[in-house]
C-alpha cells in the first residue's frame, strides 16, 4: 500500500524529478529545500511546500531525502528540530554517500524511533520523472517489500542487500563517470589535434566494443563547450570519487588510474568549473585556445 503523505527534502535536479513522478501518480508530496525558490516550481503544481524540514517531516509518512552528501542529511532530517517527529516514520536517503555513513546513518534512524533504507538512483531528474531511473535498493527485507512499490514508481528497482550495500554499488557506478569522461575527452583532444577527422574517429568508434553511450551523450556540450544546465555537476563528481578513493582504499584496491581523473577533476573545480556539467572535464584534458576563452565555446 503506497503511503498517504510523502516528502522530499532536497529540490535540486534529483529531487525535483522525484517530487515530479509522485505528483503526477496522485501522491500528497510536501516538499523542503534550503533555497526555497527551487521548491517553488512543485508547489506550482500540487506540492506542499514547507519552509522548515520538521515542516516537512511531520506531516509524511516517508521521507526521501535527495540531498548532496550525509553532512546534509545530518543536518536536515536529523536536526534537533526534526528529532521529535522521527518515531515511526520511515527515512529513505537517495543520494550517494558512502557505505560507512549510511549505516551510521540507520543506526541514528533506529535510536531515534525510524526505519531507514537506502535508494540511491542511477540517472537524472528526467529519468525518475519519467519513471525509467535505475533504483538500487539497500534495506532489511521487510522495508524492501513495503517500499519496492512506491520506488518502482520511478523505474526499474535492485534489491542489492542490507543497507550499505546499494551505497556501495552507486560508487561503483559513479566512478565511471569521471574515467570514461575523461578517457574520451583524451582521445577526442589527440584526434584534433592530431589533425585526424573526427567523424571517421566516431564512427569506429560507435561500431567497436570500446563505444559507451556517454560518449554521445556528451559530445555534443563537448564540441560546443556548452556546460550549462548541468544534470551532474563537477562538485559533485569530485565528491562521489573522493568517496570512492576511500573505500577502494580500505577494500586493498589501487585506484591509481582513478586518482589521474581526481585530478582533473579536481582543477576544474579549482577553475571555477564546479558548478558545470562534468563535461567541462574537457576544457581541463583539451584546453581551449587562449584566443577562444573569451567565449568558452569552441568546435571540436
Amino acid at each position: 500500500m503506497l503511503p498517504t503523505s510523502l516528502a522530499v527534502l532536497g529540490t535540486g535536479l534529483l529531487g525535483q524529478g522525484v517530487a515530479r513522478r509522485f505528483l503526477a501518480g496522485g501522491l500528497s508530496v510536501a516538499v523542503y529545500n534550503r533555497s526555497p525558490a527551487k521548491a517553488e516550481p512543485l508547489a506550482a503544481i500540487g506540492a506542499r511546500l514547507s519552509a522548515t524540514p520538521e515542516g516537512a517531516v511531520e506531516t509524511s509518512d516517508l521521507l526521501l531525502l535527495c540531498l548532496s552528501d550525509a553532512a546534509a542529511v545530518r543536518q536536515t532530517v536529523f536536526s534537533e528540530p526534526c528529532r521529535p517527529h522521527l518515531p515511526g516514520r520511515t527515512v529513505c536517503q537517495m543520494g550517494t554517500i558512502g557505505p560507512d555513513e549510511s549505516r551510521e546513518l540507520a543506526e541514528l534512524a533506529s535510536s531515534l524511533g525510524a526505519r531507514y533504507l537506502e535508494a540511491p538512483v542511477l540517472g537524472n531528474g528526467k529519468d525518475a520523472e519519467e519513471g525509467r531511473a535505475q533504483v538500487m535498493i539497500g534495506a532489511e527485507p521487510e522495508d524492501h517489500q513495503r517500499w519496492h512499490p512506491l520506488l518502482g514508481l520511478l523505474g526499474r528497482c535492485f534489491w542489492i542487500g542490507p543497507v550499505g550495500k546499494a551505497a556501495a554499488l552507486k560508487l561503483a557506478l559513479n566512478q565511471l563517470i569521471a574515467a570514461e569522461t575523461t578517457a574520451f575527452a583524451l582521445s577526442l583532444g589527440f584526434v584534433r589535434r592530431s589533425g585526424v577527422p573526427v567523424e571517421p574517429f566516431l564512427e569506429i568508434l560507435r561500431q567497436s566494443s570500446l563505444y559507451c553511450p556517454t560518449f554521445d551523450k556528451k559530445l555534443a556540450r563537448m564540441r560546443e563547450r556548452n556546460f550549462a544546465s548541468p544534470n551532474f555537476s563537477v562538485r559533485l563528481l569530485l565528491k562521489d570519487i573522493d568517496l570512492f578513493l576511500a573505500e577502494a582504499t580500505r577494500l586493498g584496491l589501487r585506484p591509481d588510474a582513478l586518482e589521474g581523473a581526481r585530478t582533473i577533476v579536481r582543477d576544474a573545480m579549482e577553475s571555477g568549473r564546479a558548478a558545470l556539467d562534468y563535461s567541462a572535464l574537457i576544457d581541463v584534458v583539451d584546453p581551449p585556445p587562449k584566443s577562444e576563452l573569451a567565449k568558452d565555446t569552441r568546435p571540436i
